[in-house]
């Protein structure tokens, strides 16, 4: 399936993570001795345990299950709903949680309430003083927005104390979670099941992949707690769960024609539908716009830490560039790098958690790049408050670069004199990266104490680019010592070099003398105590 078939209506997908402890199911000795791992309801103290049963017959198991109206091996509907805490009035617990064991709102030795997935959507909370210790108490009118709450667990409440917002039934990619639930045994919201019938152990570490085609469970760059892989030629799918305190379970099923056609939907709609695109920012209209390119949902996410695609005015910039022109502009664009948001990604911002609205807009980039603006510089700026292109065209001019600062400190605390012509090329540096070429040191500890002391110089190169693209080399010599003894402290000094030939022979200098120095204090400490 194509880009073309994204284009339409996207509806807003719904971020399918584990909110709540939920039921893990497991083939016993594997990774853990219990059969099942089950959320242990609230109780006033404990919140967000799980315990392992060795069978489902277990008394507390089947406390655990009455109680909660769930056993783990049916997908529950989820529900976002209201709460109306003046219905649930007066609330007889010092917190506040759901009679099925969810809990809501904690006390802490803070002076505001413990939100635990939720949010105030009316009014406000409060800790008051009971007499027996803190409670929690509200305002009139006050509403919670509960998310991801288990229909078995809204079903038990009184009517009065609640109103829907939304269910899990409305999210498009429901349906495939629920299906994959039952035919793979992949996680649906909190619960893990028990693996399917046909389940067998599999001997399979993930490092081998070759015949191996990574299935998606999610949309790009949505945790899950499984991987899926298929094997053609064996007529085979391997299924990797990761659920409760580390524990996994993993397993080989074949591939029935039912599981491949839920793979072959489940392809279409975690990389090619619109609620795909929509989960990277992108609306119909970008999609439509790329259709044919490279840029599918996938690698839209993969270029979140550098830029994003909102509008199909976004994606024509996007292509309009080649991988090549655009990182010759300092911006590293390439849909078919999938190395991942590591590489080549600017350092400074706050894009690097990848979310499209702390990206810059690929129309934006197009501008800033046009105005001489790397995506370094970009996200240095972005971090900086200056959200626009105009303000961050306009702060470029002024603003020194965080390359700039380095140098003007290295410049300034060197004991040695950088000639003008290199520092003022320095001060209008649009990058720098630095590299430990050489090193040495030695640290003396007293016997069982953090008491001693330590010499060390280092050698490292720093590579400045300048406006031009030309690049300027310095070379640092810092030496240095500490000592701790009634109280701690240390000293260093700096040379800076544009030579790399004096740089090494003042390191080789520096070196010599911090060994003699050490030689001679130990001398020193062994004459006086005998």
């Amino acid at each position: 399936m194509s880009a073309e078939s994204a284009v339409g209506t996207a509806r807003p997908p719904r971020k399918h993570r584990r909110h709540r402890p939920g039921f893990h199911w497991q083939t016993p000795g594997v990774l853990a001795p219990h059969v099942v791992y089950a959320p242990v309801p609230w109780d006033g103290e404990v919140d967000g345990a799980e315990s392992g049963f060795l069978s489902a017959d277990d008394p507390g198991f089947r406390v655990i299950t009455g109680r909660l109206g769930r056993d783990g091996r049916t997908p529950v509907e989820h529900l976002d709903v209201l709460l109306h805490l003046d219905a649930m009035a007066p609330w007889p617990r010092t917190e506040l949680g759901l009679p099925s064991g969810e809990s809501l709102v904690g006390v802490t030795a803070g002076a505001a309430p413990l939100l635990r997935h939720c949010r105030v959507r009316k009014g406000a909370l409060s800790l008051a003083d009971s007499g027996d210790g803190p409670r929690v108490t509200w305002e009139p009118g006050t509403t919670l927005l509960v998310e991801d709450l288990p229909r078995t667990s809204v079903d038990r409440l009184p009517s009065s104390w609640y109103s829907l917002a939304r269910s899990s039934d409305d999210d498009p990619a429901d349906t495939l979670r629920r299906e994959a639930f039952l035919l793979l045994g992949t996680r649906y919201h909190s619960d893990i099941p028990p693996a399917p019938r046909d389940a067998r152990s599999a001997d399979f570490t993930g490092q081998d992949r070759r015949g191996h085609e990574h299935v998606p469970t999610e949309y790009p760059g949505w945790a899950d707690s499984a991987e899926v892989f298929l094997d053609e030629r064996e007529a085979a799918i391997v299924v990797r769960r990761f659920g409760s305190a580390g524990h996994g379970t993993q397993y080989v099923l074949p591939a029935t024609a039912g599981r491949l056609d839920l793979i072959r939907r489940m392809r279409e709609e975690y990389l090619y539908s619109a609620s795909a695109y929509a989960s990277v920012g992108a609306d119909p209209g970008a999609a439509a716009t790329l259709a044919g390119t490279p840029w599918n949902p996938v690698a839209l996410r993969r270029l979140l830490p550098v830029m994003a695609v909102r509008t199909a005015v976004d994606a024509a910039c996007l292509i309009s560039g080649t991988p090549d022109s655009w990182r010759r502009q300092g911006w590293p664009v390439d849909a078919a790098d999938d190395s991942g948001p590591g590489r080549d990604v600017p350092s400074g911002g706050a894009a690097r958690d990848a979310e499209p609205e702390n990206a810059w807009r690929a129309g934006q980039a197009e501008a800033l790049a046009a105005a001489g603006i790397t995506a370094e510089r970009a996200y240095e700026l972005r971090s900086a408050g200056f959200l626009s292109v105009r303000a961050a065209i306009s702060a470029d001019a002024t603003r020194p670069t965080a390359a700039a600062r380095d140098a003007e400190e290295l410049v300034g605390t060197s004991e040695t004199p950088v000639p003008a012509k290199v520092a003022a090329e320095l001060a209008r540096a649009r990058a720098h990266d630095a590299e430990e070429t050489r090193s040495w040191g030695r640290d003396h500890h007293e016997s069982c104490s953090i008491e001693g002391w330590g010499v060390w110089v280092t050698l490292t190169r720093h590579r400045f680019v300048l406006p031009s693209g030309d690049v300027r080399t310095v070379w640092d010599v810092t030496n240095g010592w500490w000592a701790i003894s009634d109280e701690g402290d240390e000293g260093r000094s700096r040379c800076l070099f544009t030579d790399v030939r004096q740089a090494m022979s003042a390191w080789r200098t520096t070196r010599a003398e911090l060994q003699a120095y050490e030689a001679r204090f130990l001398e020193e400490r062994r004459a006086s105590s005998v």
